[in-house]
């Protein structure tokens, strides 16, 4: 079993990408994720067709049915508390209150 802790943008996980290499070495048959977005934020359906051509299939188990807006809205928040992040660093005063200003300004 494989997990990581962190973003479904941030593309160097440790485990995300081993799984990335076994499989491409048709290591692995199936992946099972709680959510999609657990997996990655964009591009669920890309990292699918790709892990199909390895002979991997990826199986989810809760869907959640979302309105396009509520999905839009929770991506925005994720992108800006990214780079908010990345920016004032999570611990911040100033990452804190550029999240919530998005946070109140979306929601």
């Amino acid at each position: 079993m494989l997990a990581d802790i962190g973003s479904g943008l941030k593309e160097n996980r440790k485990n995300f990408i081993r799984l990335l290499d076994m499989v491409a070495e048709r290591r692995v048959s199936r992946v099972i994720v709680a959510y999609e977005d657990r997996l990655t934020r964009f591009g669920f359906e890309t990292l699918s067709r790709m892990f199909q051509a390895f002979g991997t299939f990826i199986e989810v188990i809760n869907h959640k049915e979302k309105a396009p807006q509520e999905e839009l809205v929770e991506d925005l928040i994720t992108v800006v508390s990214h780079f908010a992040g990345k920016l004032y660093g999570v611990g911040s005063h100033k990452y804190r209150e550029v999240v919530e200003g998005v946070r109140k300004l979306v929601g």
